[in-house]
């Protein structure tokens, strides 16, 4: 199922199992489920629907027609025909601009971050936006358990033997990270299982990799 059907179900109020079921299950539309909730409760507000009030249409239609409010007889029968479209047409600018305004900015780069055989279970998307002086990230992880008492998860970004650290989580789940690099110039991803000491050596503990 292609993710904008189902976001688009969603958010009319008429998603069905399988739509749910994708949401629930991919990791792109897991990373937007808040923005998603927060827009569809916009859209359920009565008062982005209520009908102005006919002074309001009456000057909207006059600058969308031309002709002066009251002009010639036929005018009520014109105002209250072009009243509805606008209605209709200001419903759908607020509804797409809600959107639009809840919609994170495409992301530069994503890529799959899989398990390996210290988490076989585990599975990360990770998106990416290049900013200036470095890199936002985005990890939507899953499968994942929670790190032990006085251990954190640590996220990498690679070139050859140099290491540079993401930051750090605790849990599954959408995590929001920066790192002063690019990917360009660190392209492997992945994350280890660190003690919360004072030894800044990496644990070897590899839990998920993108391999290169």
């Amino acid at each position: 199922m292609r993710c904008d059907r189902a976001r688009t179900r969603y958010l009319a109020g008429d998603a069905g199992d399988d739509e749910l079921r994708h949401l629930q299950s991919c990791p792109s539309c897991r990373a937007e489920q808040t923005a998603l909730d927060t827009t569809r409760r916009t859209l359920a507000d009565p008062a982005i629907w209520a009908e102005p009030a006919p002074h309001i249409a009456d000057l909207v239609v006059a600058s969308i027609s031309g002709v002066p409010p009251g002009a010639g007889d036929s005018q009520p029968r014109r105002v209250a025909r072009w009243a509805g479209l606008v209605a209709v047409a200001a419903a759908i600018v607020i509804a797409v601009g809600v959107v639009l305004v809840q919609r994170p900015p495409q992301p530069d780069w994503e890529v799959a971050m899989p398990g390996t055989d210290a988490a076989p279970g585990s599975t990360a998307l990770v998106k990416g936006w290049n900013e200036k002086g470095g890199t936002r990230l985005l990890l939507n992880v899953t499968g994942l358990p929670d790190a032990p008492p006085g251990s954190v998860y640590e996220l990498w970004l690679t070139r050859d033997a140099v290491h540079v650290s993401a930051g750090t989580f605790t849990s599954a789940g959408d995590v929001e990270l920066w790192v002063g690099v690019s990917r360009r110039d660190y392209p492997r991803l992945w994350v280890t299982l660190e003690p919360v000491d004072e030894d800044e050596s990496l644990s070897g503990i590899n839990v998920m990799d993108t391999g290169y």
